[in-house]
């Protein structure tokens, strides 16, 4: 009995039936295999007949891979175009056409090319327009239906099956580009693909971190010099501010004055008062008229003091308020008291 995969039966499958003989191969697949390609080759059939196109169609490609023969590829081809897969049909016509020549099957391989012509006037076509710059680009890949095509084929009407297509381009240094076109049965679509832009280059950064800073043998860093507190003030960088300092300082000059006079007044009741009891002049035997004596002492140093810094700040602020240069006044007072002395030390800068 002749195996069904080495019979193919036309388009009508009835009106054309070529009984031929197996074919060789090169590689003989194992009786297990020829087992399981005859297994799948029965199944299309069924599908075939149950009108389930697709799936049958998926077995004899699964059939075919497993074991190679010209009956197998003619059913495909015959199932493509009833799928609607034109371009598909004609290719694997043609592929079937050409081993049945190769293997002196010179009826299988007629049928297959009047099959195949006559799908030619119904084909969908796409022609892949690519841009001169492009085309000389350095490892370009353009991938067609996940596969990568031909450079013979750029700028070639070829056949495709009808449908959305879909093209990827890339190239090293390039930014990728992808495009969808659309073929209908046919007819002849158009993609064109452009010249691809250059990758930005990334700025080259050296990985060597700069070296730290060694401060000199046997130098001291010398620190940074505190500044001095600016006076409150409205306005810290010009002369207005300094004059507000003058105005500030001269209010404490004017305190301290009030202060040193009330102090003085103080003193001189005090001694009025111990002169009264000690008449005789340095030497007093009256505990009450030493101990006045004493207290006018001190209220003259503090009124001593208080007319010095009174008039220290008097004079500071004189002189801030009528230089008022560019720079912030800052001014430090500090006076000091003690038993029998007293000072006032004025600094800053002016």
């Amino acid at each position: 009995m002749v195996s069904r995969r080495n019979r193919w039966i036309g388009a009508s499958c009835a009106s054309v039936v070529i009984l031929l003989g197996t074919t060789g191969a090169s590689a003989q697949p194992s009786a297990s295999d020829k087992a399981a390609a005859e297994a799948l080759f029965d199944d299309a059939q069924r599908l075939i007949q149950a009108g389930k196109i697709k799936e049958a169609c998926v077995k004899y490609e699964q059939s075919q891979r497993i074991d190679p023969a010209i009956g197998t590829v003619l059913y495909l081809a015959d199932c493509y175009e009833r799928s609607g897969r034109l371009a598909s049909a004609w290719a694997t016509f043609r592929e079937g056409a050409s081993m049945a020549r190769s293997a002196g099957q010179s009826d299988r391989a007629a049928a297959g090319d009047k099959r195949a012509s006559a799908l030619e006037p119904r084909l969908g076509k796409l022609v892949l327009q690519v841009d001169a710059a492009t085309r000389g680009l350095e490892g370009l890949s353009i991938e067609h239906g996940g596969k990568q095509v031909n450079p013979a084929l750029y700028g070639v009407s070829s056949p495709v099956d009808a449908g959305t297509h879909q093209v990827h381009v890339t190239a090293p240094g390039h930014e990728s580009w992808s495009g969808v076109v659309e073929v209908k049965d046919g007819s002849e679509s158009r993609l064109a693909i452009p010249a691809l832009r250059k990758v930005a280059e990334p700025v080259a950064v050296d990985p060597t971190p700069a070296p730290a800073a060694v401060p000199a043998a046997n130098t001291t860093p010398t620190p940074a010099p505190t500044p001095a507190q600016p006076l409150p003030s409205g306005d810290s960088g010009t002369g207005d501010g300094q004059r507000m300092a003058g105005v500030v300082l001269g209010g404490v000059g004017v305190v301290g004055v009030a202060i040193g006079s009330v102090f003085g007044i103080t003193a001189i009741n005090k001694n009025s008062d111990a002169e009264k009891l000690c008449p005789r002049g340095d030497v007093c035997d009256d505990p009450e008229g030493v101990t006045l004596t004493d207290d006018a002492k001190s209220a003259a140093l503090v009124s001593n003091i208080a007319f010095g810094v009174g008039g220290a700040a008097l004079v500071a602020g004189a002189v801030l308020y009528l230089t008022a240069p560019t720079e912030q006044a800052a001014l430090r007072v500090v006076p000091s008291v003690g038993k029998g002395s007293g000072f006032i030390q004025l600094g800053g800068r002016f």
